[in-house]
């Protein structure tokens, strides 16, 4: 009887003990042996199992063990990497960071930065800020642009000249060529961070602005500036 013929009928873990048996399909080391006695128990004396043949499954109870250390470091590596990485977004805090994103903050007196990169030259660049309804607020018209980083200033007023309230906005950019072809543009905004979060199995990081981006997104990392007496 070989261990194949005995597999599928002796990963029944015992009352209450553990069966050795991994997770899924796999076989454990306890659940591997017992097959492999259980094998050697029951074989024919007048054909007993050919010597090349346990040797081949003694090498594969070698491997079993092998690929079970081995998961077990790696897990072990992924839970400290993870506890790495939540560490240093935590340590964030406090900080000013530049993010992939789309959402600036105005606190009534002046407004968080934002920067684009633009694929290409463009003949055109329109930037739009929306308010929490998803109402127009400021158009600013930039003109011709070359390919690459562009800082856009806004001074917190609307399309009429007035102070627009505090909150968060959403920016909206776009880009054209001279053959009137849209230009491939992304957006990073800048803002203290003043949370993180875990809910989603990573770390998030949290903008004063309300915005939020997973610390893969981040661009740059700055020290707050100094607080004026």
């Amino acid at each position: 009887m070989g261990i194949d013929a005995l597999r599928g009928t002796s990963s029944t873990a015992p009352a209450g003990g553990t069966s050795g048996v991994v997770p899924g399909d796999g076989l454990g080391k306890e659940a591997f042996l017992k097959l492999l006695v259980a094998q050697l128990e029951n074989q024919d004396p007048l054909a007993p199992v050919d010597g090349t043949v346990f040797v081949s499954q003694l090498a594969t109870l070698s491997q079993v063990e092998q690929s079970l250390a081995q998961s077990a470091k790696l897990d072990l590596i992924s839970l400290q990497l993870t506890g790495i990485a939540s560490n240093e977004a935590v340590s964030l805090i406090g900080k000013s960071v530049t993010v992939h994103g789309t959402t600036i903050a105005f606190d009534g007196a002046s407004a968080s930065g934002f920067a684009v990169r633009l694929d290409g030259a463009a003949a055109h660049v329109t930037v739009t800020l929306r308010d929490a309804s998803g109402n127009p607020v400021r158009t600013l018209e930039l003109g011709a642009q070359s390919a690459g980083p562009l800082a856009v200033e806004w001074d917190g007023r609307d399309d009429a000249g007035k102070l627009v309230p505090a909150g968060s906005y959403k920016v909206e950019v776009a880009a054209r060529d001279e053959q009137d072809s849209p230009v491939g543009v992304s957006q990073d905004v800048t803002g203290v961070v003043i949370g993180v979060s875990f809910e989603k199995g990573y770390p998030e990081i949290i903008l004063a602005s309300g915005a939020t981006a997973p610390i893969s997104d981040l661009v740059r990392v700055d020290e707050p500036p100094p607080v004026r007496r």
